[in-house]
């Protein structure tokens, strides 16, 4: 072989070790992140994120089982849009005025949640036009 040959050959094998060592670097560095994440309580640093309560609150319950169904069905006298259902409940609940701003995304995503969740098991159905109607007895 030639003496440039030679060379390269040990700058692979040098580069082969370097490797080896940078493999052993990031597992000792994934194995003390693991331990440091499982020495962590991450519900408490949760807890104690922007606006939220205390770890040992629970969380809220916007309707009792079945309500949003029966609040829906009574709102829907005619086809309505997901939006004015929404302030329909909301209006029925008598959250449009006494809930404070920071609870309303919160309570409002809940409605879309149990929207959705009726017209998937066909509790409620769409229009054409994408407005709510509520099943026919």
């Amino acid at each position: 072989m030639s003496r440039e040959t030679d060379k390269v050959l040990a700058l692979f094998r040098k580069r082969e070790k370097l490797l080896d060592a940078l493999g052993e670097l990031n597992a000792q560095i994934m194995r003390a992140t693991l331990d440091l994440a499982s020495a962590a309580r991450m519900p408490a640093a949760r807890a104690a994120g922007k606006g939220r309560k205390a770890a040992g609150a629970k969380r809220r319950k916007w309707f009792e089982r079945g309500e949003m169904l029966k609040l829906a069905q009574k709102a829907l006298d005619k086809p309505m849009a997901q939006a004015d259902l929404v302030r329909a409940l909301a209006a029925a609940k008598g959250y449009d005025k006494s809930l404070p701003a920071a609870d309303r995304p919160r309570f409002q995503s809940a409605c879309y949640q149990g929207i959705a969740a009726a017209l998937a098991t066909k509790k409620l159905f769409k229009d054409r036009s994408g407005k709510i109607l509520p099943r026919k007895a």
